[in-house]
């Protein structure tokens, strides 16, 4: 399967702004643009629990959302199978769930949590990374714990607005 990160974080690497999880109150209206074109190249998005809960996307019928969560169960009265699905599962174990649901690619929403999860399970393609020209000092890392050595050989890069916020597009080498 695919896979490919997509993050938006400050220049000091933050997906959040200290607590302040929401980051369309900091990210530039750019950033969202693209993300709405490249999330339509996807009919398969995964995010973490606490990105869920930050964004609460609403279940749309051309898009299955995957929300990881160690307590799925709390979540029955959001649920809908096909459109909005919370899953106790590993990366590894996630991934072969979805092949065998006929999925081919998936879009990883993280937070840094999953993030580094999928890449110690030496799972991930591409990095969609948006920097924005904030430094924060505080908040959540775009990455937990990862294996050492990945290696990233940058595809793209692009300015998308006067302000300096960056696209970067990267492939991403696992180490074997």
């Amino acid at each position: 399967m695919k896979i490919v990160i997509a993050a938006v974080c400050s220049a000091d690497g933050l997906l959040t702004r200290g607590a302040e999880a929401t980051v369309t109150h900091w990210s530039s209206k750019e950033d969202w643009e693209h993300f709405l074109v490249l999330r339509q190249s996807f009919n398969l998005l995964v995010m973490g629990r606490k990105t869920y809960e930050a964004v609460r996307p609403m279940p749309e019928a051309e898009h299955l959302r995957v929300v990881l969560t160690s307590r799925p169960a709390d979540f029955d009265t959001a649920a809908v199978q096909g459109q909005l699905e919370f899953i106790n599962e590993q990366p590894r174990e996630l991934v072969a769930l979805l092949e065998a649901r006929g999925y081919t690619s998936l879009l990883l929403l993280g937070g840094g949590q999953v993030n580094g999860a999928f890449l110690a399970a030496g799972l991930g393609d591409e990095l969609y990374l948006t920097v924005e020209p904030l430094l924060f000092g505080a908040g959540t890392p775009l990455l937990g714990n990862i294996p050492a050595n990945v290696t990233l050989q940058l595809l793209e890069s692009r300015q998308l607005n006067e302000r300096g916020t960056m696209l970067l597009h990267y492939a991403i080498s696992l180490p074997a």
